[in-house]
């Protein structure tokens, strides 16, 4: 990937929404990135393209997805299947796992088996944030204290599927303590 292909995807990219994210691995070089939900994998590659490009050698960077892959309900929007997920993502050369189970399982595994650990970038996109107080704990565990922490809030238009929140370490730890807070931060940004 040159400069223009990095400068297309951080600043033209569609959806909109997905910008703030890249411009963060832009700028922070993210090497262990957790990805929560990735319906149709768009996002995903101009993820990977952009640590590949910004992050280093392609064994430093560990690339993890929680999705329900074929368990997607209509309230999950549309995706992709598991196998063709493995194989998009494959093809670039990162170290990856996906884990295709309800992200509040997922999340508890990851933690439990220490599968994972420090990470530097979670991108939380899922129509529902039900399961997030149920997990969040494990997900802390999970995350390291620079991590940038990037939540969607679901939007009405297919153009526009989510529009992303930034949390830092100590945000979310307040969230922990306080489930409520987090509606109110995504209610307030909507």
């Amino acid at each position: 990937m040159n400069f223009f292909q990095s400068f297309y995807i951080t600043h033209f990219s569609k959806p909109v929404c997905d910008r703030v994210i890249f411009r963060h691995i832009q700028a922070d070089r993210p090497q262990k990135i957790l990805e929560i939900g990735i319906q149709r994998a768009v996002r995903t590659l101009n993820l990977l393209q952009l640590a590949i490009r910004y992050c280093g050698e392609l064994s430093d960077i560990h690339y993890t997805a929680i999705d329900p892959f074929e368990a997607r309900t209509q309230a999950d929007g549309p995706g992709l299947s598991l196998r063709k997920a493995h194989r998009l993502i494959s093809q670039w050369g990162v170290r990856s796992r996906l884990c295709p189970l309800p992200p509040e399982l997922a999340v508890k595994q990851l933690f439990l088996d220490r599968v994972i650990e420090k990470v530097d970038l979670v991108v939380v996109a899922m129509p529902s944030l039900d399961w997030f107080s149920v997990c969040a704990p494990h997900l802390s565990g999970l995350i390291h204290e620079s991590a940038g922490i990037f939540v969607g809030i679901p939007c009405a238009t297919p153009a526009e599927p989510f529009t992303f929140e930034k949390f830092n370490f100590t945000d979310f730890e307040q969230i922990l303590h306080d489930p409520e807070l987090l509606q109110r931060r995504l209610q307030r940004a909507a």
